[in-house]
């Protein structure tokens, strides 16, 4: 079926749009087939999905060849208002399974959308799920990389529509479900399971949010309530990658980033930019005696004698039996 077929065979009409097109139980069942892709050569057609890979592939290759690209990507500089690395981390990719998945799927859903909503939208669209997956997995976990988050918002969306809009009723097939469903838990396995890091937080806001909009755009008198859930949990995201993130980050690697960075700062005698890293530092991790020791070391440096005892007292109080925390009010 050539792509100019497949097109004609979803011309959209306005009584198809929000209806549920899954066949009824009184009715045969019918097999639905997703419709196969654009071929590589119609690539003008698509220039949303074209740049977004092409920047992918890019950046990915310069990362692999040592280039630094530390700008990019997610940090606890998010906090401190460098919010675009929610959005730049996408492009980066650990290695070739990885950029060959996102690179195919972001082409098989990404010209399907961008066939139907046009470029303006599509890229919209990519933004939105970009940040808003990226901003819960960093809240939730560490961060990462990859254009997983949207390759899944991708799906969720494709996945309503296909069902309830008839533009989109040949974009998704069982198989690509299956595929997808047994892809993100096998994901968790590897995760769970030490074998490779995967940002399933991503995974699953993504999708999350995927739905909610493919659910928006397919029933009109809903649509107010679901793009108010859908701004709220991406507000959310955002809220929780910066302000909250210290008392809801969930990795155990939580705080040693800040931790390193108000080290760095305590060498380099920058006290005051010392006390916010150290200081958030033990916001997650409370517990590190060694962090609180060096957050009253840079409290001493400007002065603030109070919070510098403090400190060091909850150091002592942390490891009693450690000497270099035994007399905390002779520092």
């Amino acid at each position: 079926m050539t792509t100019e077929a497949a097109n004609t065979l979803v011309k959209e009409t306005p009584s198809s749009v929000g209806k549920d097109l899954t066949p009824s139980s009184q009715q045969p069942e019918i097999v639905i087939q997703r419709s196969p892709s654009p071929s590589w050569r119609e690539y003008p057609h698509y220039p949303v999905v074209v740049v977004t890979g092409l920047l992918a592939i890019a950046i990915t290759v310069a990362w692999w060849s040592k280039t630094d690209i530390s700008v990019l990507l997610q940090t606890a500089a998010i906090r401190r208002g460098q919010l675009w690395r929610l959005l730049t981390s996408v492009f980066p990719h650990v290695d070739i399974l990885h950029l060959v998945f996102n690179i195919y799927w972001l082409w098989v859903f990404g010209t399907s959308v961008e066939n139907r909503f046009g470029p303006s939208r599509t890229a919209g669209l990519f933004v939105l799920l970009a940040i808003g997956s990226n901003s819960l997995d960093f809240a939730l976990e560490r961060g990462g990389v990859g254009l997983s988050g949207i390759g899944y918002g991708l799906f969720g969306l494709v996945w309503v529509l296909s069902k309830r809009d008839h533009r989109f009723r040949t974009a998704m097939d069982s198989r690509t479900v299956k595929l997808f469903i047994a892809w993100f838990f096998f994901c968790i396995l590897l995760t769970v399971g030490h074998q490779y890091s995967v940002a399933n937080v991503a995974h699953a806001a993504g999708a999350l949010l995927g739905i909610l909009l493919g659910f928006a755009i397919s029933t009109p008198k809903q649509r107010p309530l679901l793009v108010g859930a859908t701004s709220i949990l991406v507000l959310f995201g955002l809220a929780a990658a910066t302000i909250a993130r210290p008392r809801l980050n969930l990795s155990a690697y939580g705080g040693y980033e800040e931790e390193q960075w108000g080290y760095e700062d305590l060498i380099a005698n920058q006290n005051q930019e010392a006390i916010h890293w150290l200081r958030d530092s033990t916001l997650y991790q409370p517990k590190v005696a060694g962090f609180w020791f060096n957050l009253g070391l840079a409290y001493a440096r400007v002065g603030d004698t109070a919070a510098a005892s403090s400190a060091f007292a909850r150091a002592h109080q942390l490891e009693p039996d450690n000497p270099q925390f035994a007399e905390p009010s002779a520092r």
